[in-house]
């Protein structure tokens, strides 16, 4: 019996250590399968991001290249850009550059044509003083001929009244004839018929008549103008000493030409000019130049001799020359000469 209690005991003993084996069998297949199923499911999982990693980087790759495909755009758009800009600026720039040279080529030429400009103006200028000048030293050979028809008509007049019609017929006559611009100033006359002697009176002009200027001269500097070159005082004086002799005696041979030689014997001519004193501010006519002369020893004079000195001619003549003392707009004129 106790034999049997102990095989019992045995037995259920071996059958508890079995059924403990096949426990803990069984825990060790489900810790198996749980490994298994745990590694398969953190293979699926390494695969899903593995998957992941591959489509994040296709993804990233994609984006890189699309980015670089963008940049390589944007690269290329402003280097075109900039390849129009720099054309346009090239462009710009020779524009600009032809602009400045047709700009310094205007100014040249406008430089030049000024200049030549001047250089005209300048010998115009002094082509017409030397016009101006020779006119005044051409007054007396350039007499107008045909002044004994003027004769006829102081005539007439004399005719139509008494001897006061011989004047006004004589004044009519020299007013009729023309003289060169700001030369022929009024003519007066009055007879003197017990002495037969005509008094002709004169208005002489200003010295201001002769060009005060030798030459204008083009002056080639920062800012070219015409300078003009004084002429001398004295050289003016000795022209304007000219031009007055030389009006006095045409005047006297056109009194002579107009006049009957029957009745005027002589002429007594005064050469005046109008003026200012300066010490009063009031107008005064100094009479300048005065002779008498008559028609005999007029004739003695060749006018038209190229060498006679009008001056020289007025001293033959015993010319008067009065000074007057008050300084006057017209230089005072002088003579070697008795004077009054």
């Amino acid at each position: 019996m106790a034999a049997q209690l102990l095989q019992a005991y045995r037995d259920s003993q071996k059958a508890k250590a079995a059924a403990a084996r096949r426990a803990e069998a069984e825990l060790a297949r489900q810790a198996r399968a749980a490994e298994r199923e745990a590694a398969e499911r953190a293979k699926q999982e390494a695969r899903r991001e593995r998957e992941q990693a591959q489509t994040w980087m296709r993804a990233r790759k994609e984006k890189q290249a699309q980015h670089s495909a963008e940049s390589r755009r944007a690269e290329q758009i402003v280097r075109d850009l900039e390849k129009r800009q720099a054309a346009r600026a090239r462009e710009l720039e020779q524009k600009r550059r032809a602009e400045v040279r047709e700009k310094a080529a205007a100014e040249r030429r406008a430089k030049q044509e000024s200049a030549e400009s001047l250089r005209r103006e300048s010998a115009g200028r002094t082509a017409e003083g030397e016009e101006r000048l020779e006119v005044l030293t051409a007054v007396l050979r350039a007499r107008p001929g045909g002044l004994h028809g003027l004769r006829l008509q102081v005539e007439q007049a004399l005719g139509e009244g008494d001897l006061e019609g011989l004047a006004v017929g004589v004044e009519k006559a020299l007013g009729s004839i023309g003289y060169p611009e700001g030369l022929g100033g009024a003519r007066r006359a009055a007879f003197a018929p017990e002495s037969r002697e005509l008094v002709v009176e004169i208005e002489l002009p200003v010295q201001a008549v002769v060009p005060p200027v030798t030459q204008y001269r083009f002056k080639a500097s920062a800012l070219p103008a015409v300078v003009p070159q004084p002429r001398k005082e004295n050289e003016c004086k000795a022209l304007y000493r000219d031009l007055v002799a030389r009006l006095a005696l045409r005047a006297i041979d056109e009194a002579f030409a107009v006049t009957p030689p029957s009745l005027v014997d002589g002429v007594a001519f005064n050469g005046k000019v109008r003026a200012k004193d300066r010490a009063t501010g009031r107008a005064i006519e100094p009479c300048l130049i005065s002779v008498r002369v008559s028609r005999e020893a007029f004739t003695e004079l060749v006018l038209d001799e190229p060498e006679l000195d009008p001056v020289a001619s007025l001293h033959h003549l015993n010319a008067i020359v009065s000074q007057h003392p008050t300084p006057m707009t017209s230089s005072r004129f002088l003579l070697s000469s008795r004077s009054t």
